[in-house]
């Protein structure tokens, strides 16, 4: 059960969620091991190119769940003025800041390790969870911490919980979940109601500007709409 906390209570941004953490620093040091190039996959892609054509240029861009930070360090080359990564696994922040340094970028990125459901946030122009909501069980937590940071877009891409595709979502991430299982790397993913999802976003004063597919995956970039 969820502890529940008073009123003057300050929230820590300490990951509450160290399997993750665990689960995704493994994968880091295996890819890093292999000299894998942290480069996106196509969802990642897709929502870089959705986001590059509303111009990063001088925007403020907070991503959470950043992982080596790959779509941050391509939205600063694009002209975004500043990078803000945060992630539950440590190695993945290292690794982060190792390629803003290599890039000569470092002066533009600030990054830490903490949970995007509980850390305070800064505002910025962008917000974005690329392949983040999909871990968390408690979707409400993580939407209401995230949303009121994005001063003008709010990017997210998650597995699609509709018709054929929602069906095969809940199967690929039980799948995935029991080989995590398996090989003793438990993180279960979640395919959360993109009907609610939208929901929450439109109380929050949201409207779409783009969605697009990939495979399984839902990608949508929403905006803030202009105050009356």
């Amino acid at each position: 059960m969820e502890e529940r906390r008073g009123p003057g209570h300050q929230e820590c941004g300490c990951p509450s969620a160290p399997h993750i953490a665990r689960h995704f620093d493994a994968k880091v040091a295996e890819r890093l091991a292999k000299c894998q190039d942290p480069s996106l996959v196509a969802v990642s892609q897709r929502l870089r190119d959705g986001l590059l054509r509303l111009d990063p240029a001088g925007r403020t861009v907070l991503e959470l769940g950043c992982g080596r930070a790959a779509l941050l360090l391509q939205l600063v080359q694009a002209g975004a003025a500043r990078a803000t990564g945060i992630d539950l696994s440590p190695a993945s922040i290292d690794a982060a800041r190792a390629a803003f340094e290599r890039a000569q970028l470092s002066q533009c990125l600030d990054i830490s390790v903490g949970d995007a459901a509980r850390v305070p946030l800064e505002p910025h122009d962008w917000v974005i969870l690329d392949r983040v909501i999909c871990c968390y069980a408690d979707v409400e937590r993580l939407l209401a911490n995230t949303q009121p940071a994005a001063r003008h877009i709010y990017a997210f891409t998650v597995p699609s919980s509709r018709g054929w595709r929602g069906v095969a979502a809940r199967l690929e991430e039980w799948l995935e979940g029991a080989w995590n299982r398996l090989h003793g790397r438990p993180c279960r993913g979640y395919v959360h109601d993109l009907d609610l999802i939208e929901e929450r976003l439109s109380a929050a004063g949201f409207r779409l500007r783009r969605r697009d597919h990939d495979r399984l995956w839902h990608i949508a970039i929403y905006e803030r709409a202009a105050e009356s």
